[in-house]
């Protein structure tokens, strides 16, 4: 058999020339005079190359040559007025279509018109033997051109011609996200707003909360009414934790209960009751992100002075009865009952030389950072901090020996957000152009690749928008916030028309796993999500309107979480493209995007229920 000749055509929709990166179906054609030929003939016209009978029954095969994988086919053939011709199709002589040229108007015609019993989704292997047999009826030619290749999945040319396809290109650069990264204080403690800043911590001494018995949930709403004033306003969200005891500092202990006892009945009760006011005033707090555990030990560090394990796991079950729409974290892995809870991990020596066997113990509870929040703080204060992760925040930051290293912890474990070393010097370049590359890993990064949505929408009418997404950073987003579509008033920018997709959950756009810190890859890459629904438009003007995503807090249903992509509008909806609602526009770009970590305009309603 002569080698074939496979020719690879890009086939793109009409808006390659509005869009710099159009979208394009990869479609790969065998001609069929290249194939080998058994009574059939190659003729050649102005223009194209095709093959035709010599007798009544012709045959052309040729050896499958793409990579592995499944496929749809088709087939291009002149249907002939003169006779009747019949077309099979074998893979491997299993025959795996037919089909009659009839038409009969001597035009060109891809099988794929005729609309039903097209092959599609076939598994194809190198070396596979396709073979074309074709039968002659009262003088028909059976005359082929070419068969085509498309991987299974892509949509076809009519149905392509009717979407727009965009694939927008990925903001490069770190930027200001809910939910994730840079961890500083708040209020006195951060006298300026953190460029990356959305989650800060707070430190509350028992006795704030709580000072008797009798003190109710109203005193620790109206104490973090005080503490955590203008945070929704600013977007930030906060990681509380409650102590007792912190060397060098006020006492934190309850006015009723012996100090330092840690072990007692008395202060087991009182520590569940507590427990379950934080739960009535924090675990519906749209302004609580997550919860560390705390209580036990320095700093609530729950290390030493320690409890009975028995107080432990009656502690562990009241917090996870107490909360159950926040995560909730504990400072050591392999303690409280973590793994039949699914609690979190603050590690407040994050990268620490001295601490590496925490790294090691927190990585083989994997994989619970699919669903439990990894996180905790940079500590310079003790130890061999010199070594790793270095003297301050800025040499962490400024340093490569010490930003690689906080840099791999932070993939390796699925790091969401890291404190101190926030407090780098916003003066210092060297270090903020260090800070970025570490935001950059924290925490989830989804880049939109793809989307597809009609060119015109029909008001009342059914249309689908599908787009990719991948989660390019270190962790997962924890909480199920709702993704919206939304058609926009080119003028205003506002939206006129909005939905949700029903059955998404951002929670599982899952990163990469088994950081390599040698090629600094995860060697389990992440995968891209496909999304699609189909949604009906109504009670809207006809006319030109920009097609627009979004995630939503649902706490006020506004635009917060951003995808790192570069179509952006302030406000934090994403403009994809144009679109016609019963009204046909020629184009479908849009342009005039704003810069996503310029936009210091979100925030989100304070909801306590």
């Amino acid at each position: 058999m002569k080698p074939i000749r496979i020719q690879t055509t890009v086939v793109a929709t009409l808006l390659a020339l509005a869009f710099s990166a159009p979208a394009h179906a990869e479609e790969t054609r065998v001609q069929a005079e290249d194939m080998a030929l058994a009574d059939y003939q190659v003729e050649r016209g102005p223009s194209e190359a095709f093959i035709k009978l010599t007798a009544p029954r012709g045959v052309a095969r040729f050896r499958f040559a793409l990579p592995s994988g499944r496929y749809d086919l088709d087939a291009r053939y002149l249907s002939e007025k003169v006779g009747q011709n019949t077309y099979a199709v074998y893979l491997n002589d299993q025959q795996i279509i037919s089909w009659l040229g009839k038409d009969r108007d001597d035009r060109w015609h891809l099988l794929s018109e005729q609309k039903w019993h097209v092959p599609r989704n076939l598994a194809f292997h190198p070396g596979d033997e396709i073979r074309i047999e074709t039968l002659s009826g009262t003088g028909s030619l059976a005359v082929l051109d070419y068969l085509v290749f498309t991987p299974a999945g892509r949509i076809g040319a009519a149905t392509k011609q009717s979407l727009v396809t965009v694939q927008p290109e990925e903001y490069g650069r770190a930027f200001r996200n809910p939910l994730k990264g840079f961890r500083p204080g708040f209020g006195k403690e951060q006298k300026q707003p953190h460029e990356y800043g959305t989650l800060a911590k707070t430190y509350f001494r028992w006795n704030e909360l709580e000072n008797a018995a009798s003190d109710g949930v109203a005193k620790i709403t109206a104490v973090c009414d005080a503490r955590w004033q203008g945070g929704a306003e600013r977007n930030i969200k906060f990681i509380p934790r409650v102590y007792l005891t912190w060397p060098r500092r006020e006492s934190g202990w309850p006015a009723d209960l012996p100090e330092g006892n840690f072990t007692s009945e008395q202060f087991k009760q009182r520590a569940l009751a507590l427990i379950k006011k934080l739960g009535q005033a924090w675990d519906n707090d749209s302004r609580v992100a997550f919860v560390e555990m705390g209580l036990i030990g320095e700093w609530g560090e729950m290390e030493w002075p320690d409890t009975t394990d028995e107080i432990k796991e009656a502690i562990a079950a009241q917090f996870a009865n107490s909360f159950k729409n926040k995560l909730v974290m504990v400072r050591w892995p392999n303690t409280y009952n973590d793994d039949i809870y699914n609690f979190g991990y603050y590690w407040d020596s994050w990268a620490h030389h001295d601490q590496r066997y925490y790294a090691f113990n927190l990585n083989h509870t994997a994989p619970r950072w699919k669903t439990a929040v990894m996180g905790g703080e940079v500590a310079y204060d003790w130890g061999n901090s010199a070594i790793q992760p270095g003297k301050s925040p800025d040499e962490s930051l400024v340093k490569p020996v010490h930003r690689d290293f906080v840099l791999d912890d932070i993939r390796k474990l699925h790091a969401n957000h890291v404190g101190w070393i926030a407090n780098y010097d916003p003066a210092n370049a060297t270090a903020r152009a260090g800070a970025e590359i570490v935001q950059k890993a924290l925490g989830y990064r989804f880049v939109v690749s793809e989307v597809t949505y009609p060119k015109h929408i029909a008001a009342g009418t059914a249309f689908t928008v599908s787009f990719k997404v991948k989660n390019m950073g270190s962790s997962p987003f924890y909480y199920n916030w709702p993704v919206e579509v939304s058609l926009l008033d080119p003028k205003t920018k506002q939206p006129v028309w909005q939905s949700t997709y029903a059955d998404v959950d951002i929670r599982k756009w899952l990163p990469g796993d088994q950081w390599d810190d040698q090629s600094d890859k995860y060697a389990l890459p992440p995968e891209t999500s496909t999304v699609n629904q189909a949604f009906v438009v109504s009670s809207v003007p006809p006319g030109e309107y920009i097609l627009a995503l979004a995630i939503l807090d649902p706490a006020g249903g506004r635009p917060n979480a951003r995808f790192a992509i570069k179509n952006y509008y302030n406000g934090g909806r994403h403009p994809i493209g144009r679109v016609g609602l019963d009204r046909t526009i020629d184009s479908f770009a849009v342009s005039g995007f704003d810069d996503i970590q310029s936009d210091d305009s979100l925030s989100y309603d304070k909801v306590v229920k």
